[in-house]
C-alpha cells in the first residue's frame, strides 16, 4: 500500500501526538504496519480518490475526531472504509489503494 499524500497533511497534523506510533492495518486484501501518520495520510488519499476533494464532512471528522484517535483506533475507521469500498466494487477498491 503506498501512501501518496503525507506530504499534503503536514499543516493538518500540527499538534498530533504520537504520530510515530505503530500498528498494525489489516484491510482486506492484506495486513502492513503502519504510523499514525501514514494512517492519516492515506485516510486523507482515499477520501480525495474517492469524492475528488476533501469534503467538509470529513475535514471536520480529521480536526475533531482522528487527530484525538490512537492509531488502532484510527487502523479501524481506515480499515472500516476500505472494507466499505471492496464490498461495493473491487476494481475501485484495487485504484484507490494503489
Amino acid at each position: 500500500m503506498r501512501i501518496e499524500f503525507e506530504h499534503l497533511l503536514d499543516n493538518e497534523i500540527k499538534g498530533i501526538e504520537n504520530l510515530d506510533e505503530t500498528v498494525e492495518v489489516c484491510y482486506p486484501t492484506g495486513c502492513v504496519d503502519m504510523t499514525k501518520k501514514e494512517i492519516l495520510a492515506k485516510m486523507c488519499e482515499i477520501e480525495f480518490k474517492m469524492t475528488g476533494t476533501w469534503t467538509h464532512e470529513f475535514l471536520d471528522d480529521l480536526e475533531q475526531k482522528y487527530r484525538h484517535m490512537n492509531a488502532s483506533q484510527l487502523a479501524k475507521e481506515m480499515c472500516d472504509r476500505l472494507q466499505e469500498i471492496f464490498d461495493w466494487d473491487e476494481t475501485v477498491y484495487a485504484r484507490v489503494l494503489g
